[in-house]
């Protein structure tokens, strides 16, 4: 038995699709269905119920991808262990929220192939909300997100940036203040289930119930600042996301009063030897 299979297993049982497992795993549908049919045949059970499209988890296999589970987290223990230093080696599954991982990852990437040659990374996006659960039940070792304002009972935070939140519109609104600028257009929010878009809710609540404009409620960044690009509404998101992506005709404008900011964290479990390796994976995040 494989525990790349496993791998597989675990993955389907967490996202619940063949497909979104097999994309994410970044292996061909065929490949992927032919591991369970492995596996499937291996244990002699049926694990999956693929009367049901997509195909669903039997009771028994719920039970194997929970068990699962618990071998991955023991071999990563093992790889961990057997290592005299404290550098990273072996298999961690890092989750980045979607917002921090166009900036934030290919930093990672760059300096995991020098500082962490012995290592290898599956990596996921998601939620922070998600990924602080996935973090919680052991299915992710780190996750880079936005911090909420007190940290989840059982996981520990370790500050990489903090960035400043500043609203962006379009240039010919930039001599009205941005009340004014709410009763012209509409407010481009980036999703309020997400952790910066609930930060970015709570600060504009009061401005946009005076509105007469009906907030637009969008989950990809690049496409609120291409709004914002063509004179369609205003937003506020991190200053890096905004320079990164708005044009000539676009204007910024700080926030009211005290400073808003997002801290982008790394949580791990508060757990034993987990310090060690959320300070190795910290390094991997500097510049």
């Amino acid at each position: 038995m494989q525990t790349r299979h496993l791998k597989t297993l675990v993955q389907i049982a967490h996202v619940g699709s063949f497909a979104t497992a097999a994309n994410q795993l970044n292996m061909t549908l065929s490949t992927l269905s032919m591991q369970m049919k492995t596996l499937e045949e291996e244990l002699q059970v049926s694990i999956f119920d693929r009367s049901h499209r997509p195909p669903k988890l039997t009771p028994i296999g719920r039970e194997i991808a929970e068990k699962a589970q618990l071998v991955l987290n023991a071999e990563n223990a093992l790889l961990e262990s057997s290592h005299e230093t404290q550098e990273l080696a072996g298999n961690y599954r890092i989750g980045f929220v979607a917002t921090a991982s166009v900036r934030l990852l290919p930093l990672f990437l760059k300096n995991a192939k020098t500082k962490a040659p012995k290592a290898n990374f599956d990596l996921e996006t998601a939620l922070s909300e998600t990924l602080e659960e996935r973090v919680l039940s052991g299915q992710l070792d780190a996750a880079i997100l936005t911090a909420s304002k007190q940290a989840e009972t059982g996981l520990k935070y370790g500050v990489l940036r903090e960035e400043t939140l500043v609203y962006a519109l379009p240039s010919n609104h930039s001599k009205l203040s941005i009340e004014e600028t709410a009763l012209e257009l509409p407010f481009l929010q980036f999703n309020p289930s997400s952790g910066i878009g609930k930060v970015i809710a709570n600060h504009v609540r009061k401005l946009t119930s005076k509105s007469k404009k009906q907030p637009i409620v969008l989950d990809s960044v690049e496409a609120i600042m291409e709004c914002v690009n063509e004179g369609l509404g205003f937003t506020l998101l991190a200053e890096p996301d905004i320079k990164r992506y708005a044009n000539e005709t676009v204007s910024i404008a700080a926030t009211s009063g005290k400073s808003l900011s997002r801290q982008l964290v790394l949580a791990t479990a508060d757990k034993e030897g987990g310090q060690d390796m959320a300070g190795n994976l910290a390094e991997l995040f500097e510049e």
